[in-house]
């Protein structure tokens, strides 16, 4: 079936990139798989940051998205430390870390490219190679920078940087539906919940069990 689909990267106070496409995604027996290109973007693509903040421009180089496969409560077979403890409230979530709610649909899809971050004009571009940071597959690393990744989910994922939890929720509406996957990084003294973190939103997908 045909579909109409975004990808949006975003960081909380700096607003986000959105990166279209459209391709034919398969529908079956419940499960949804979305095949590999469906969006991308050769780059770079620039975005400058009009707010008050360390980082100055966000560009993307390379971004698009792998195969992915979806399924009602797929966020469930995640590992035990990527369902959110205690769900919206998460009294036990620690500081660097990101998880999911659970509940809905959800699954695992992940994304290659690179986002470099500028912080402050001409000093320091961080290069966050989606990839290597897991983004949309979950698991956690340490080199080269401390990250902590979930998978996708059209419930609640969150991010929680120590100071503050951030919430980013997807939906299914039937035919429109949003998946999203949290991360968090932390890099050279920055702390970044990346952020809703991707939004996938997929147009004209046929209400369950339809075709």
């Amino acid at each position: 079936m045909d579909a109409t689909a975004t990808l949006s990267i975003h960081m909380p106070g700096l607003g986000g990139i959105s990166v279209g496409g459209v391709g034919v995604v398969d529908l079956t027996g419940g499960v949804l798989t979305v095949p590999a290109g469906l969006v991308s973007v050769a780059g770079p693509l620039a975005v400058p940051v009009t707010v008050t903040t360390s980082v100055s421009e966000l560009t993307l180089v390379g971004i698009t998205n792998a195969t992915g496969t979806f399924s009602i409560g797929g966020v469930t077979a995640q590992t035990p430390g990527e369902i959110c403890p205690g769900g919206l409230a998460p009294a036990g979530l620690a500081g660097g870390l990101a998880c999911n709610v659970g509940g809905g649909l959800g699954g695992i899809m992940g994304l290659t490219g690179t986002v470099h971050l500028h912080i402050i004009p001409n000093v320091v571009v961080i290069p966050f190679n989606l990839g290597v940071l897991q983004i949309g597959q979950g698991g956690s690393l340490n080199v080269p920078f401390l990250a902590d990744a979930a998978a996708w989910s059209t419930g609640v994922g969150l991010t929680n940087t120590g100071a503050n939890t951030h919430a980013y929720t997807g939906f299914d509406a039937g035919n429109t539906l949003q998946l999203v996957t949290p991360l968090f990084a932390s890099a050279r003294g920055n702390v970044f919940p990346i952020v809703s973190a991707l939004t996938l939103s997929l147009v004209h997908v046929p209400e369950r069990g339809r075709s």
